[in-house]
């Protein structure tokens, strides 16, 4: 993990201005305390600099979801490159094979307006792996609708991607329920799995609860906690256009393995 975490020190210094100005020198990491007493990286860092201080100069830029669109805290233009792209598609799929759901299940996503990008993007991942998936977009539609679009697709998993109350949805006979940034949530009964993802718009997936714990693939991110106050602090591992190393995300987790955390709260995102 050292010789990962001191390659992306390097190339952020390297490539990036931000971090030429957030370290002012370059850093000489040789343990993991060195890497610790590096400065956190704040959303306020990214805001005060120009987009293009904050990211390397890579060609092959395929997405930019300008920052009026980003439904998020995160005020700024999300851009990613194509070997982005592909780390997030297996960030996603190492987060669903987690799970016990089978091959070939078949999902159903439900959005509403605040949670609509996170829920294209899952519904995006999801068919990049060949799940059938459909997508229903909720405004003022009744529990007995939804519940009749659900019996028409009768999906294995679904995808609750919205704060808004749609009856019981323990009662629609579907055995795997997933859920975003719902840690307080606890939608687990007798014959139905729930699932909470954990995300931030910066970044993407990053982890997913299984019992009281989420676990996040650490060939991916390294995380750890400030100790005075609990945040979750961010380190990408493997993202090259927009690396973030010890970003202090506002969310509150202990940490309880190499690559398990427990949160205790997470903000707007």
């Amino acid at each position: 993990m050292l010789d990962l975490i001191k390659s992306v020190v390097d190339y952020a210094y390297d490539n990036i201005p931000l971090y030429r100005k957030l370290y002012q020198k370059k850093p000489d990491i040789n343990s993991l305390e060195d890497f610790k007493n590096l400065p956190y990286l704040r959303i306020s860092d990214l805001c005060a600099n120009a987009i293009t201080d904050s990211i390397s100069d890579i060609d092959e830029i395929i997405y930019i979801l300008p920052a009026i669109e980003n439904k998020s805290i995160f005020p700024l233009s999300k851009l990613e490159s194509t070997y982005d792209r592909d780390v997030r598609y297996s960030v996603f799929y190492y987060l669903l094979k987690q799970t016990d759901i089978k091959e070939g299940s078949i999902f159903a996503v439900i959005t509403d307006a605040k949670h609509a990008y996170y829920c294209g993007e899952i519904v995006n991942n999801l068919l990049f792996y060949k799940y059938q998936t459909s997508m229903f977009f909720l405004r003022d539609h009744t529990s007995y609708e939804m519940y009749k679009w659900i019996d028409r697709i009768k999906p294995d998993c679904l995808f609750l991607g919205t704060d808004k109350i749609i009856g019981d949805v323990t009662e629609w006979g579907i055995p795997y329920i997933f859920t975003i940034n719902r840690y307080d949530k606890n939608l687990s009964y007798e014959k139905i799995r729930h699932y909470d993802i954990y995300a931030i718009n910066e970044i993407s997936w990053i982890a997913i609860r299984i019992g009281d714990s989420y676990i996040y693939p650490k060939e991916f991110f390294y995380i750890e906690s400030d100790p005075s106050d609990d945040i979750l602090v961010l380190t990408t591992i493997d993202n090259y256009l927009q690396p973030f190393i010890r970003y202090k995300t506002g969310d509150r987790a202990k940490i309880i393995d190499e690559n398990q955390f427990q949160i205790t709260y997470i903000g707007e995102h």
